[in-house]
């Protein structure tokens, strides 16, 4: 089985992850109501479903961010709408304060905070991929080269030649003449 799969996986929930952690942190810090569970849960698998489908390559920083933006904006609304739905009524979940500025402002911010830190993950775990996949790592000993094969040289000697018919027996075989520097 490839690692694909699970690196692909490990990168979506990662990510999904801290964009929901981050909104419901923020929102729940932001707004004097929490933020119900079942929110939670439907903005984590929106999340999930939406990054699961962009983690099959490497990110810029500013993909990253506009992705972490729309998604805290998006669970902003979420969320709003479920406090709003949960009986809190009144255009502010603040009260006393203006909550359209501060939580814009603190989804940006964390949206910006959030962008840099998983931008540089991605940065390391794609070098790391890199490296192992398609550079083999040097050997730790290197054994010196064989010295090249040596072809032992047979001295021509002289060998004398019967002439005529050979004994009966004496061996007679097929080859190259004796005198040959083919050999």
């Amino acid at each position: 089985m490839s690692p694909q799969p699970f690196f692909h996986a490990s990168r979506a929930v990662l990510f999904a992850t801290v964009v929901v952690a981050l909104a419901t942190l923020g929102h729940g810090l932001a707004s004097s109501h929490a933020v119900p569970a079942w929110a939670v849960l439907a903005g984590f698998a929106g999340t999930l479903g939406v990054t699961w489908a962009l983690a099959g390559h490497e990110r810029s920083l500013p993909t990253i961010f506009g992705g972490l933006l729309g998604g805290q904006f998006a669970l902003h609304t979420l969320y709003a709408d479920a406090a709003l739905g949960s009986g809190h009524h009144g255009g502010s979940l603040m009260p006393g304060r203006d909550s359209g500025w501060t939580m814009t402002f603190a989804h940006v911010a964390a949206a910006a905070l959030a962008a840099w830190w998983l931008r540089r993950g991605e940065r390391a775990l794609w070098s790391l991929a890199r490296r192992l996949t398609f550079r083999p790592a040097p050997p730790l000993v290197v054994e010196p080269p064989a010295p090249p094969a040596r072809i032992p040289v047979i001295p021509v000697t002289d060998v004398p030649v019967p002439v005529g018919r050979a004994l009966r027996h004496q061996v007679v075989r097929r080859g190259p003449p004796l005198r040959s520097r083919a050999l």
